[in-house]
């Protein structure tokens, strides 16, 4: 990664990312039941739920959008199987992420988002402008609104969105996760939406800027000696980050070292006695977290800490982890915090009585 992570990788013959997640081929059948079976299986049912229930089920699967032979398969992010159809136009996002990375794309597609998609600009306008209908917060979603926004794509992240991915697909709804937790199945979900959204040279163009920058970055960290690093995500319990995570990668592009990168997770509890153990040289944290490293300073175990006694503290927002193709702000963040190159990256700012 250190040696220069290159976007456009995915995009060349020799790649093994090349063709994984956007491979298209013809398509007429839903996972292993055709069509026409799944007619045959209802008629043989008819006679066990009854002619009224019957007629009700065959309304719905024959107003439910149907995958028909033009469409694309395509695997997302959980490995799972998604038909998507060649002309997609309504979009209806169930997490911020998946909402910035449509609206960098085509934002006039996404008709449906949550209460949290304030980026890009352009994205915040138009859901004040109300083009963009408000679905639900992630872990609420309104199933019925979305349905009745009529989608032809619906983009969720990972297992903690399957109760609702679950029952839009039986209703014959693409449901497609994204769910990136490396920078390779980031690059490779937004080259995804570039195709799905006929945006291909636009996404590429994107990465094209993303990679450069990137670049800066790890070239102004290749010469310094890394520092040790603990990211706070959370005060009670405590909770970090491991090495599946987004922020991971962050902090190694960055020029530092995850103190918890030997835990296997995207996140976990940790004690005070494993950090301490751990001794960082630098603790993140986020940005309503103030208060509380102000405690840390005096508090026994805490100020054993290296980083405490030292004061090197720093402080983002959640915003400047997500995982988003415009993730290098966050980065620079990071970058500056590692290395004393702002002002504020080293200290907390006071907090207003």
């Amino acid at each position: 990664m250190h040696k220069g992570t290159d976007f456009r990788r995915a995009l060349t013959p020799a790649s093994p990312l090349r063709g994984a997640p956007i491979a298209v081929v013809p398509h007429s059948r839903l996972g292993r039941q055709t069509y026409d079976e799944l007619n045959l299986t209802r008629l043989l049912s008819l006679h066990r739920v009854g002619w009224t229930a019957a007629i009700i089920a065959l309304a719905l699967f024959l107003t439910a959008p149907l995958a028909l032979a033009a469409d694309r398969i395509v695997i997302d992010d959980l490995g799972l199987k998604v038909a998507v159809k060649q002309n997609v136009q309504r979009i209806v996002s169930l997490v911020p992420t998946n909402s910035e990375m449509v609206c960098l794309l085509a934002c006039e597609k996404l008709k449906g988002g949550t209460r949290y998609d304030e980026i890009p600009p352009e994205l915040k306008k138009r859901v004040q402008q109300k083009l963009v209908d408000i679905v639900g917060g992630g872990f609420d979603a309104n199933l019925e609104k979305i349905v009745q926004l009529q989608p032809d794509l619906i983009l969720t992240n990972g297992p903690s969105q399957q109760r609702f991915a679950v029952p839009l697909k039986n209703l014959g709804y693409p449901v497609l996760s994204l769910w990136p937790r490396d920078i390779s199945s980031l690059r490779k979900d937004f080259l995804l939406l570039g195709q799905l959204l006929a945006r291909e040279h636009k996404a590429e163009q994107i990465l094209d800027q993303v990679q450069g920058e990137l670049l800066e970055v790890e070239a102004s960290a290749k010469n310094r000696r890394r520092q040790r690093v603990y990211l706070q995500m959370w005060t009670e319990p405590l909770i970090t980050v491991g090495r599946s995570s987004f922020p991971h990668w962050l902090v190694a592009a960055a020029g530092g070292i995850n103190v918890f990168g030997d835990m296997p997770f995207d996140s976990g509890q940790i004690s005070l006695e494993a950090i301490i153990q751990r001794n960082p040289e630098v603790l993140i944290f986020l940005g309503d977290q103030k208060s509380f490293a102000e405690k840390i300073k005096t508090q026994a175990g805490w100020s054993v800490i290296g980083g405490v006694r030292n004061e090197r503290f720093c402080f983002i927002e959640e915003r400047d982890i997500r995982r988003s193709v415009q993730f290098v702000s966050g980065l620079k963040k990071i970058h500056d915090c590692l290395f004393n190159e702002t002002k504020t990256a080293s200290r907390p700012a006071p907090e207003a009585n």
